[in-house]
């Protein structure tokens, strides 16, 4: 089993090199980041929702669970995206937007949009995303996308 660690960073560098995205928050990649549990400085998902700046995306380790994948048993993660939209002057597209462009955007040097693209080496291109809306403890609305990455074999 590999460390999701690795897939999660790797996921904020191939983030990081779609220039519309970045662009999208702000022109400023470090709003493209990992949360790492970490006691005691990272203990709190949710109080790291709270503070997120808008715009950013923040990419999180969920879990992993056991799966299969052509007739062999493997290893799947969960990684989560969390969006906070920039403020719009055109309503309703922000996060139709960073939903497109976190698909269908093409990293610098991949040569194929991240939905294809192989974003940890022991792992399968990522299975198709969705985009669902949440609320937080202040009763504020943004967006999540869950990406799973399934291992290909068990190293």
């Amino acid at each position: 089993m590999i460390d999701p660690s690795e897939i999660v960073n790797n996921l904020v560098g191939m983030l990081r090199d779609i220039p519309a995205l970045v662009t999208e928050v702000g022109s400023d990649p470090t709003r493209i980041y990992a949360y790492h549990d970490s006691y005691p400085k990272n203990i709190s998902l949710t109080h790291a929702l709270h503070q997120m700046a808008s715009p950013s995306i923040m990419v999180v380790w969920q879990g992993t669970q056991p799966g299969a994948f052509g007739g062999v048993d493997v290893w799947k993660h969960q990684i989560t995206l969390f969006l906070r939209a920039k403020e719009e002057t055109t309503v309703g597209t922000a996060y139709y937007r960073l939903f497109r462009l976190i698909v269908k955007g093409v990293p610098t040097g991949a040569g194929i949009a991240l939905e294809n693209a192989t974003v940890h080496p022991s792992c399968n291109a990522m299975d198709l995303p969705t985009i669902q809306r949440q609320t937080d403890a202040e009763g504020l609305d943004y967006f999540e996308v869950p990406l799973s990455f399934t291992e290909m074999g068990d190293d």
